[in-house]
């Protein structure tokens, strides 16, 4: 049991087990079957030859008061040398024996049936009293004009020779199946080191990437395997990206900090009360303001999903909903272009924050009018998001200035300026692209491609 689950556990084992077990029944099949070819043949063989002896006796028969008599010297000198293993007989049709050579005068009686004109028989047989089989052959002729005296002649052959040849045979098979299994052996070793080179790779990669040598994994893999080394390597730079972005962003924490906290070190309570008062609340409020925006940004910009498709349209439909309650006094006309077949390959919370930001100042600066249209590109996990508004629109330099975090296009509009930057950031986590274009009408249509 050990010694099979060794195996089991093991890739390389378990294929290493079945194609030996598939070669053991192979050589098993393919021996039996090339065992029982040559056997037929020489039995075939051994009958053909068996049938000449007959035709022989028949050719010397001569008839004589009903009965058959044969020459006391016979051309195939085995019939006439006793204990030779050539025995020739004739039966009548009571099956008695009329005649037998002189090679089977120092054998036991020999009983047969005898068989109807035209009739032949072959098989392997054993006479009473000895411990010697025979190949047999038996006929059915009817001599004379009328075919009136039924007889049947028998020849015997010692099958000793025939059993040897097929247990030479049979040696000499299994000693070039052995050997041919053995070179199968190795080949199928070969093939199977051959085979699992790339996997060897992998794990070597992985192992020199654990170990601090490499920061992807870097070979030249099969087709196979690509797509299984591509998100590992997208995975591992996301896992980067992301401990990077930690990083920064408790630095940029404690860096947006040093300010408020400089400045209620610096408070005195006891000169000017109630502008000591104002001051620390105005602070507070600004570390309130600077956590929360270094929270959202840190949690922005998840890892990409690598898995599986989101599908798009039950979001989109979600956030659409959420916005006609948001500005149920400036509604806006939505036209919504969605497939069912549309899917995200990102975390769900992205691609909220992203079309939530961008439909918000759609509803928010436009005039009454947003169209939305989302399909995936011709390489099927490609995004393309259009949202277009009616409003005031922007050119290229507005659009650089209102990316940037705190800057809003109408100071006049409720907000913090974050959202596009907000969106920006998520789009450069996803390695996409992200255009804005001045309508001739008026408006502005974003393109976002994940």
């Amino acid at each position: 049991m050990r010694f099979f689950s060794f195996w089991l556990n093991s890739l390389k084992g378990r294929l290493a087990l079945v194609t030996s077990l598939v070669l053991v029944g192979f050589v098993l099949l393919i021996s039996g079957v090339l065992e029982h070819a040559y056997r037929t043949s020489l039995d075939e063989a051994k009958q053909r030859e068996l049938q000449l002896y007959i035709y022989t006796l028949l050719a010397l028969a001569e008839p004589e008061d009903g009965s058959l008599v044969l020459p006391p010297e016979l051309p195939e000198q085995r019939f006439n040398q006793p204990d030779s293993g050539l025995v020739g007989a004739v039966l009548d049709g009571e099956g008695d024996i009329i005649w037998r050579s002189e090679s089977a005068l120092s054998m036991p009686d020999l009983q047969f049936y005898p068989l109807p004109q035209g009739q032949q028989s072959y098989m392997q047989i054993s006479l009473p009293g000895g411990d010697t089989n025979y190949s047999s052959f038996r006929q059915g002729v009817a001599w004379g004009l009328e075919n009136e005296s039924p007889f049947t002649f028998v020849v015997l052959e010692d099958a000793g020779p025939l059993r040897a040849q097929v247990g030479q045979f049979r040696s000499t098979m299994w000693q070039w199946l052995g050997v041919g299994a053995l070179l199968l052996v190795l080949a199928q070793w070969l093939v199977l080191r051959w085979g699992f080179a790339p996997l060897n790779a992998l794990a070597n990669a992985l192992r020199d990437m654990q170990q601090g040598g490499s920061d992807r994994l870097e070979g030249n893999f099969p087709r196979e395997l690509r797509p299984l080394t591509d998100n590992l390597n997208l995975l591992i730079e996301n896992e980067r990206r992301q401990r990077e972005k930690t990083r920064h962003t408790l630095a940029d924490l404690a860096h947006s900090l040093k300010t408020p906290l400089a400045v209620l070190k610096g408070l005195s309570l006891e000169q000017d009360t109630k502008t000591a008062g104002r001051t620390l609340v105005d602070q507070v409020q600004r570390m309130d303001s600077i956590i929360s925006y270094q929270l959202q940004r840190a949690v922005t910009s998840s890892p990409k999903s690598i898995l599986r498709g989101l599908p798009v349209a039950p979001l989109l439909d979600k956030i659409l909903e959420a916005l006609e309650k948001v500005y149920r006094s400036k509604p806006s006309q939505v036209r919504s272009q969605c497939s069912e077949k549309a899917l995200f390959y990102g975390d769900e919370g992205d691609l909220m924050e992203l079309l939530g930001n961008l439909l918000d100042n759609a509803y928010k600066y436009g005039n009454g009018e947003v169209t939305v249209n989302i399909e995936n590109a011709e390489s099927g996990r490609k995004l393309t998001i259009s949202v277009v508004d009616n409003g005031p629109g922007l050119d290229s330099k507005k659009w650089q200035e209102v990316t940037q975090r705190g800057v809003r296009a109408d100071q006049q509009q409720p907000g913090q300026g974050i959202g596009l930057a907000v969106v920006m950031d998520i789009v450069e986590s996803y390695q996409g692209r992200i255009s804005a274009t001045p309508l001739p009408q008026g408006g502005t249509e974003i393109t976002v491609v994940l």
